[in-house]
């Protein structure tokens, strides 16, 4: 069977509004991330935690923190998807 080139421009076009959306729910989940750690830890200098005066360990919580989440938030959609999704081929 021969493959036409309008299946491959559409196997092409597939993969890339994958990728684009994926990066943009990722950038989504990072900004959602973002609000969640500022709020926190607006919330602890409130409350009168010492550390939150410090700003390098502020900004150090405030860079790492939101990529952790996004990373374990993606290993969850990870783990529910193959548990719930059956593969057909």
């Amino acid at each position: 069977m021969n493959k036409q080139p309008s299946d491959e421009l559409g196997v092409v076009t597939a993969g890339c509004a994958i990728g684009i959306g994926s990066a943009l729910f990722t950038c989504f989940l990072l900004y959602l991330n973002g609000l969640l750690v500022l709020a926190v830890i607006s919330a602890l200098g409130d409350v009168g935690e010492t550390w939150v005066e410090n700003d390098q360990v502020v900004q150090c919580v405030l860079f790492l923190v939101p990529i952790t989440l996004v990373v374990i938030e993606w290993m969850m959609i990870d783990y529910v998807r193959t548990r719930f999704v059956r593969r057909t081929r």
